[in-house]
């Protein structure tokens, strides 16, 4: 393997970075191998001695390392950013390659969710603790359907199902606040 060094240009992505195939499965053995393999060879205190330039480009590299490597060891980032590589980016709001726009049924059917999220904080402890289970199974399978989306290089069905487990999860988050506000 060639040794990455602080003065190559950045790799085309993080996978590339990573020594890793692009792809949604990956071995995480492999994948934080390779990354703690590429972090000691770019720390910055193995260029304590260099020129200012070459410190801060190791600096900089370490960073996109880091970067890469939590992006692509967390299961919904990976995807988002799979999707990303592919032209649809769900943090941007262009509408050319940007997150796919949700329909009004079901923004309409979130608004209904936020206040059954009301109810159920009025119900108790239990209540909420039901639809927190029924929101994080949701969550798992509108994942599970953007990674069979993007195993058939269906990208925009992906993006789709992705935006729609961040509108879960924004719901999830809501369930947690009003669990420490119950009586």
């Amino acid at each position: 393997m060639v040794s990455p060094s602080p003065s190559e240009p950045a790799a085309p992505d993080h996978f590339a970075a990573l020594g890793q195939p692009r792809r949604y499965e990956l071995d995480r053995n492999g994948l934080e191998s390779a990354y703690l393999e590429r972090a000691r060879l770019l720390h910055p205190d193995r260029f304590t001695g260099a020129p200012a330039g070459e410190r801060r480009r190791a600096l900089e590299a370490s960073a996109a390392l880091n970067e890469g490597y939590r992006v692509l060891r967390d299961p919904v980032r990976r995807a988002e950013y799979l999707c990303k590589l592919s032209g649809i980016d769900v943090d941007s709001s262009e509408p050319q390659g940007g997150a796919p726009t949700m329909s009004q049924e079901f923004l309409v059917e979130m608004i209904e969710r936020r206040e059954a999220v009301d109810e159920a904080r009025e119900a108790g402890v239990s209540a909420l603790d039901q639809l927190r289970a029924e929101v994080e199974d949701e969550a798992e399978t509108v994942l599970d359907d953007a990674i069979a989306a993007l195993a058939a290089a269906e990208v925009r069905r992906a993006a789709e199902a992705l935006v729609k487990r961040r509108y879960l999860q924004r719901l999830l988050d809501e369930i947690d606040e009003a669990s420490t506000e119950s009586p």
